[in-house]
């Protein structure tokens, strides 16, 4: 197996089972939720043999890991080489005890996220149902004030859900992180409208697309790191997954952009995005370790199977849209083939209607001439006829004739020479 598919990418753990607030936006619907089961020092051991297959490893993923009553052993026994790996967010609402502080400082963890949503003590507490914003700023400042002091102290980030009430606060909280609270990053999240969270609350706090794009003009000028998240716009994988109404395809086609666990505090992993809906009891296993990479290894073939289906695929939608193509080249010369003949067809038609126009016109004229040849006849035999010829001629000449010897100036001569006559 290669280096870099060696690892699960994420591990979504909580050591504990519950949190101490209630915020109006949690993805965690509080109505199927009870009780607390923090972990346990015999399965964190047991999970903690997992570190080598990990590349990152979360204390917390959906409940507030400060409420476990030994936190602080906790984190003293993970293992100084894998301490890079770990990072936690935490709502610091309540009251970190020195021993606590003193663990974080010198923990070596790769970051702490700090949910932090207003600096404005009203707002904080209506986002953060059951905080107390004197709390909660009294064990930022005695954090920051011990991290300052360590140079080897964890970096801090912020996490602030954006909504109405605080959307206006939003450049002047990032500078405040960053100027007083060693802020490395501000993460600006929004809130997913899950279906038990209260709609009048979402209808209230939801900001507008007009109002989000204002901020992002001003944040854009800022010298701090800072960055957005929407947690409900998927992703172009997302659309061409759920584009997918098989189940087999569902399964064929599930690619994941990362593989993971989720273990919860009582020490029940799950596989997350793997395409595998099974839990396994890390208690019961003699070799965490052991079950844990195999059952990578194996994801890793079907991944690759799945990936040459896919291009498959892929390949089997490139040729019909190349036959597609030829298609539609076909057509669109088959069309101008078309044009082209109904385009000859008319010009043909038109040069037809010209020349039967010209027709009846040259027999019109034909028929003219054909009744003036017969007026000729006519009055040449009635002159023959006439013993008078050159009287005859002359009252022709004077009248009828007249005329006619001005359109046919070579029928006079041929008259006057079979007549005889001179003048």
């Amino acid at each position: 197996m290669p280096d870099d598919q060696d690892k699960y990418d994420l591990s979504f753990f909580d050591i504990t089972g519950n949190c101490n607030l209630r915020c109006p936006f949690c993805i965690n619907d509080w109505s199927t939720i009870s009780g607390n089961v923090p972990v346990s020092e015999k399965t964190f051991g047991k999970i903690l043999t997992l570190l080598p297959l990990l590349n990152s490893f979360y204390l917390s993923c959906y409940f507030e890991p400060t409420i476990h009553p030994d936190f602080s052993s906790i984190i003293k026994m993970i293992p100084d080489e894998h301490r890079k790996k770990v990072l936690f967010t935490t709502n610091l609402s309540r009251k970190l005890s020195d021993d606590v502080v003193e663990g974080l400082t010198n923990s070596g963890f790769n970051y702490i996220n700090v949910s932090l949503d207003s600096l404005n003590p009203q707002v904080f507490e209506s986002l953060r149902k059951g905080a107390r914003f004197d709390v909660f700023y009294d064990n930022l400042r005695c954090l920051t004030d011990a991290f300052s002091a360590n140079p080897n102290a964890p970096p801090l980030r912020y996490i602030t859900i954006l909504t109405r009430h605080n959307v206006d606060e939003i450049p002047k909280l990032i500078e405040d992180c960053a100027t007083n609270y060693l802020s490395t990053m501000n993460e600006l999240r929004t809130f997913v409208p899950m279906p038990h969270i209260n709609k009048d609350w979402i209808k209230d706090n939801e900001i507008t697309e007009d109002r989000r794009n204002t901020l992002w003009e001003t944040l854009y000028e800022f010298p701090h790191k800072w960055m957005y998240v929407d947690y409900g716009k998927k992703s172009e994988y997302d659309e061409f997954f759920d584009s997918l109404e098989d189940p087999k395809k569902k399964k064929i086609y599930f690619l994941p952009p990362f593989t993971g666990l989720r273990i919860s505090s009582e020490g029940i992993v799950e596989l997350t995005h793997m395409g595998i809906e099974s839990k396994y009891d890390i208690n019961k296993m003699d070799d965490p370790y052991g079950v844990f990479k195999e059952i990578l290894a194996l994801h890793h073939l079907d991944v690759e199977r799945a990936g040459e289906i896919k291009n498959l695929h892929g390949e089997k939608l490139s040729i019909i849209k190349e036959k597609d193509s030829v298609i539609d080249n076909i057509t669109s010369e088959k069309n101008a083939a078309i044009k082209e003949r109904d385009d000859s067809i008319c010009n043909l038609t038109n040069e037809r209607n010209a020349l039967t126009e010209e027709k009846h016109t040259l027999t019109a004229e034909k028929d003219g001439l054909t009744d003036e040849l017969a007026t000729v006849k006519a009055t040449y035999f009635y002159m023959l006829s006439q013993k008078d010829m050159v009287g005859v001629w002359r009252k022709f000449r004077h009248s009828a004739g007249k005329l006619l010897f001005k359109n046919n100036p070579e029928l006079k001569n041929h008259i006057k020479k079979t007549l005889r006559i001179g003048k």
